[in-house]
């Protein structure tokens, strides 16, 4: 009897680069990437819904006389591959030629840490599907018992995730990477006046199934979270101090950086264009891209393209200092890349908590939330639907919604104050909340 062996990612990265380049392609890189994730999820008590995916696949980025293309496939198969790379090769020679399409300079490559990043944990990965039931039905029965007669329905959910990469260049770059993560998740819808449903959701998250403990804390505090919608008002508008809570951070943060692309920069579309080594925001506030945060869920050694890790600050005591810059964006601007993308954006945090930020104001809003609205990263402008909580004398009040906020980027980090001491963890952005001066709300 024969018996069938399955080929590894990194055997299958390796033939796939040895098979482009017998085929003339000199200039080759190569992903080959398996994962799975599982989750679980409780409603009403019962198992609601189990997901199961898994996925094998490589890539190939062929490079050759300034034509270009990308191709994928999950048929790992032998015979499978070679028509995979013959159509890949057919593909990149009827491309046009774009003088920037390179690989990545060698250079590049130089300096790569040799640190354990602790991103993968063994007990994630065989977690049993008893483990997830007990978790999410857990969780999910506290939010109902939290709730009491208030609760209209609730939902918890377990899921793992485990995944490995071997990525390979033609020019020398070798790199593998494994992570896994758990993630435990409760929300709840309750019952308010008219017609209302105020929600509200809670989150855990690890590299590590160790830290997945407490279920019943974690729908208890999904509960917390809707009772400071119930009864919400609307107010008249305003101009006042705005707080915004660490987990809201990252959607007002996201407007600014998106204006921080090469591609942008290159487009014309980044209103930061003009603005490095310049001041954009407060003194007070500081970002940092640092990959080698210990256990960070956007941790690496190497991006995408193989260049090193590096930690990079994109604003430093409130002055513009970088953009993130591909190898292709990088030649088309004439400029050494840094990297193509974020790994931990760390806003470097003040001292005081979030209570003690909302002491420091005497009337204002504690942004909870941010409901659709857009925001230009080539103007900077923004309008955003919030909701929160009304600050009077210092203490939290009533519940308020259908606000809006509307601005400019350019402006409004210049009106940051303070820096709260509470990193939100359960991102790659690492942000504590922000006390804002005088900020326009539009209510009644």
């Amino acid at each position: 009897m024969t018996v069938k062996t399955e080929i590894s990612i990194a055997q299958m990265a390796q033939m796939i680069l040895d098979g482009a380049k017998k085929r003339g392609i000199k200039d080759v890189k190569v992903v080959a990437s398996q994962s799975r994730n599982v989750s679980t999820v409780f409603r009403k008590g019962i198992v609601d819904k189990v997901q199961e995916s898994t996925r094998r696949d490589v890539s190939v980025h062929l490079y050759e006389n300034g034509r270009y293309s990308a191709s994928t496939s999950n048929d790992f198969r032998p015979e499978a591959m070679d028509r995979f790379l013959d159509s890949a090769v057919t593909l990149t020679r009827a491309m046009e030629k774009d003088p920037y399409r390179e690989l990545t300079d060698p250079s590049l490559y130089k300096g790569r840490k040799e640190m354990d990043l602790k991103l993968y944990d063994k007990a994630v990965a065989v977690f049993s599907p008893q483990q997830r039931n007990d978790l999410a039905k857990e969780a999910e029965a506290a939010a109902m018992i939290a709730a009491g007669d208030l609760a209209i329905s609730a939902e918890a959910s377990m899921e793992t995730q485990t995944a490995s990469a071997v990525q390979l260049h033609s020019n020398g770059f070798e790199g593998r990477e494994s992570g896994t993560q758990a993630w435990l998740f409760a929300e709840i819808s309750l019952k308010d006046e008219g017609d209302r449903r105020p929600s509200g959701w809670e989150v855990l998250g690890s590299r590590f199934a160790a830290d997945i403990i407490n279920p019943s804390a974690i729908g208890r505090q999904a509960v917390d979270r809707a009772l400071l919608k119930l009864k919400s008002k609307k107010i008249e508008t305003q101009k006042c101090p705005m707080i915004v809570e660490n987990r809201a951070v990252s959607r007002l943060l996201g407007g600014l950086l998106s204006a921080t692309s090469g591609r942008s920069l290159q487009q014309k579309r980044s209103f930061l264009e003009t603005f490095e080594g310049k001041q954009i925001a407060s003194p007070a506030f500081s970002v940092i891209d640092n990959p080698f945060i210990e256990s960070g869920f956007g941790s690496r050694l190497f991006d995408s393209e193989g260049i090193a890790a590096k930690e990079m600050p994109i604003i430093e005591n409130g002055v513009f200092k970088n953009f993130f810059i591909d190898t292709y964006y990088g030649k088309k601007l004439g400029r050494r890349p840094t990297t193509g993308g974020s790994s931990n954006l760390l806003i470097s945090p003040g001292t005081k908590s979030l209570s003690e930020l909302v002491a420091d104001v005497s009337n204002g809003i504690l942004v909870r939330g941010f409901i659709g609205g857009n925001s230009n990263s080539t103007t900077g402008d923004f309008s955003l639907g919030v909701y929160g909580t009304r600050i009077e004398n210092g203490q939290l009040t009533d519940a308020v919604s259908e606000l809006n906020i509307s601005g400019n980027h350019k402006d409004i980090w210049q009106k940051l104050s303070q820096v709260g001491s509470d990193p939100w963890k359960y991102s790659a952005t690492l942000a504590p909340s922000l006390l804002f001066d005088e900020i326009q709300f539009s209510g009644n």
